[in-house]
């Protein structure tokens, strides 16, 4: 199932941080009242269906809630659709949730989530940019953080000039790369995780990487787009 939710410090007694994607399950969190709306989200290898719900608005802001923050807001006032709202994903064999999607339309929520982000997880372990010239002025796309202390890993995509202008992805971390979802701006990422398992190295950190790739290659491309 998919939620969208909505408001910077939370009344909610929900904080979408306590969620530990390994058991929840998708009744326990989103009501009827919060006028879910459903959508298929394909078949994993075991064949088990997965979907995902959407929700946003009225009763649904109470979930939107990040580390104390709330993130409920809307692209404007009068917005129909801007409405900042959460996605969560879940089996249809057993109801539980393994990944939630949180969209931001409001610059401000924008804001401060990833002040939430940073407050709670420290400094990202990778960093995108869209151009060189982006990583010269500080200027990024996307931040990933992996907490080891649940076994989460946090893909955070951030522009501030586009219709959403923040989203952010949590899904459980594995040491087996199919079994999470990395797609761009994060790719570079993915091609970390093929080496470092190839290395079977847990220590091979993403700046190793990017040092032997350059030294392979003194114009390499994912050096000047991350770090």
């Amino acid at each position: 199932m998919i939620f969208i939710l909505q408001s910077c410090q939370s009344q909610s007694n929900f904080d979408l941080t306590q969620l530990t994607l390994k058991g929840e399950k998708i009744n326990d969190i989103v009501s009827k009242d919060m006028k879910p709306v459903m959508y298929p989200a394909g078949v994993d290898k075991g064949g088990v269906i997965k979907k995902y719900v959407n929700v946003k608005g009225g009763k649904a802001n109470k979930l939107l809630n990040f580390n104390g923050t709330s993130l409920v807001g809307k692209q404007s006032l009068n917005s129909k659709n801007g409405i900042n709202g959460i996605s969560f994903y879940y089996k249809t064999k057993d109801s539980t949730i393994y990944k939630y999607d949180v969209y931001i339309f409001s610059k401000k929520q924008a804001k401060d989530l990833l002040t939430a982000l940073k407050k709670k997880l420290g400094e990202p372990q990778f960093t995108s940019f869209s151009t060189p010239e982006d990583k010269i002025n500080g200027n990024f796309e996307g931040l990933l953080w992996v907490d080891n202390t649940k076994n989460h890993l946090y893909m955070f995509e951030y522009s501030l000039d586009q219709t959403i202008k923040a989203k952010l992805i949590v899904q459980n971390n594995s040491w087996n790369i199919e079994e999470i979802t990395i797609f761009p701006p994060f790719s570079y990422w993915e091609d970390y995780l093929y080496d470092r398992k190839r290395k079977n190295d847990s220590n091979f950190s993403y700046q190793d990487f990017l040092k032997k790739e350059l030294e392979n290659n003194p114009n390499d491309i994912q050096n000047k787009l991350s770090k």
